[in-house]
């Protein structure tokens, strides 16, 4: 076990013999400050651990770290007035100054997890974030039937007091909705994710164990609830000492939205919740929430259909769209090329193409193994994209090949956007993993409709010509086809 990985489990395992000494500590007859301490300690180190972290992992960008340990550092202060309060100097009012403490930590970590999922995911992932909308709505459904209500308007409450009952359950729900867009979101699952997922998800139970028990006038300062409490800080504190805890904030690679069987057996069941609530109630002939089972029975469904929807886009996007590098696949490329040349062929208009090849691909992979050679391709992909118009085609033709298809291009105009390209590529060297950079360049061959073929297919053909002349001829350069090159075959 390395160093690196032996720290968050060290961490782990320190803080949970010091939650053990917290419970032990009364039958020692310790006075409760001790105890109090203790916990606070527990509490606010994973505000530490968090800071450690970024200090020593070195994120690219720490703000999300930053905004998590502000929360903590906030709620590691509401633990301290909180148990001040009610062990040591025996104040039972509520609501009291914990409560603004508590109340102010969620939103902080909220927009640290908000901060990752869009730097993950820079565009919009609709299907996350119907999914994610979903499991929210069921959430707050069965909050307010089971938690929030009953608190919320309890006859001997002033209104401030129901106002902050209904305050801790939005906090849950927003904390909850923000972090499960993180967990279904695309990109990696390391185990910095689930250490966060954990921690989300101990603070969840805790604190709506808290609130039954709140309602229910059993909560006792100093109960089980506070293991709960103090797993999630350590799990927390844990995820930013994992060393994947710098690669939280990476984007994502090319979409590839999950469509599991789990996933929509999930979604379905989630849906079926409002219905079940409502028969509940009539069951126990009681039907107090009747509108807001209706309302959010009205918000499912949508939802749901949307997602369903979805699904069949996603198909189709993914039957069009290159895993690796997010442009097109051969097969779109060849659709889009007949019918370019069709349209081309009736207006009597031009229109350019481009095959593209990495030069030495092979020893890019040798040299920095196939997560180099993937992110030289990413890049590549990235850097054609934005050389060209967005009405042209990019296409990941095979292997290390790309095409391009440039409609209304004359040849001499394919030939000078090549060139450019050719110089962005080879003028910025690569990252590929590590701190490691490759010099990379590219071949290219070029082509028009119709000075150097009558079809796609024999475009296609003088494209490939013309590029492994490129390659014979040395490489990192530019090949045009031979004009009427087909007609003199």
């Amino acid at each position: 076990m390395g160093k690196r990985t032996a720290l968050w489990r060290g961490y782990v395992a320190v803080g949970a013999l010091a939650a053990v000494g917290y419970y032990l500590l009364p039958r020692f007859g310790v006075p409760a400050l001790a105890q109090v301490l203790v916990y606070v300690t527990i509490s606010g180190s994973a505000a530490a651990a968090l800071l450690t972290g970024v200090r020593r992992y070195r994120p690219a960008r720490p703000a999300p770290w930053l905004f998590l340990a502000a929360g903590q550092i906030l709620y590691a202060l509401a633990d301290l007035t909180f148990y001040l309060t009610r062990m040591v100097l025996e104040i039972e009012t509520y609501p009291y100054w914990d409560d603004v403490l508590y109340l102010s930590s969620y939103p902080l970590m909220a927009l640290g997890l908000v901060l990752f999922v869009r730097r993950r995911t820079p565009g919009w992932d609709g299907p996350s974030a119907i999914d994610s909308t979903i499991i929210a709505v069921v959430a707050a459904l069965l909050l307010w039937v089971y938690l929030v209500s009953p608190r919320a308007f309890a006859p001997e409450d002033g209104p401030l007091a129901q106002w902050v009952s209904i305050a801790y359950p939005a906090m849950d729900l927003l904390l909850l909705t923000v972090g499960v867009r993180l967990l279904l979101g695309r990109g990696a699952r390391t185990p910095t994710h689930r250490l966060i997922y954990g921690s989300l998800l101990l603070m969840l139970v805790a604190d709506v164990l808290y609130g039954y028990q709140e309602l229910t006038d059993t909560f006792v300062a100093g109960n089980e609830l506070d293991a709960i409490w103090l797993g999630s800080a350590l799990l927390l504190g844990a995820s930013a000492l994992h060393p994947s805890m710098a690669r939280l904030g990476e984007p994502a690679d090319a979409p590839t939205p999950d469509t599991s069987l789990g996933r929509l057996v999930a979604l379905a069941a989630a849906s079926m919740v409002a219905p079940l609530v409502l028969l509940e109630e009539a069951l126990r002939a009681v039907t107090p929430h009747a509108l807001a089972v209706a309302l959010a029975g009205l918000a499912l469904f949508p939802l749901t259909l949307a997602r369903m929807s979805s699904l069949v886009v996603v198909q189709r996007r993914m039957a069009v769209t290159d895993g690796l590098t997010g442009l097109r696949t051969r097969r779109y490329f060849s659709e889009q090329l007949a019918r370019h040349v069709a349209t081309a062929r009736r207006g009597g208009t031009r229109l350019g193409l481009m095959m593209l090849d990495v030069d030495h691909f092979k020893a890019v992979n040798d040299t920095y193994g196939h997560d180099g050679g993937d992110a030289v391709l990413r890049e590549i992909a990235r850097r054609l994209t934005e050389a060209v118009r967005p009405s042209d085609v990019v296409a990941r033709y095979g292997g290390e090949e790309f095409a391009v298809l440039l409609p209304g291009l004359e040849l001499t105009d394919v030939e000078r956007l090549a060139e450019r390209i050719i110089g962005v590529v080879s003028a910025v060297p690569v990252e590929v993993g590590g701190g490691s950079r490759a010099r990379v360049t590219l071949s290219v061959g070029a082509v028009a409709f119709p000075d150097n073929a009558p079809t796609g297919s024999d475009l296609v053909t003088a494209a490939d010509r013309a590029l492994y002349a490129a390659k014979d001829a040395g490489r990192n350069r530019v090949v045009v086809a031979p004009r009427l090159a087909w007609a003199s075959s």
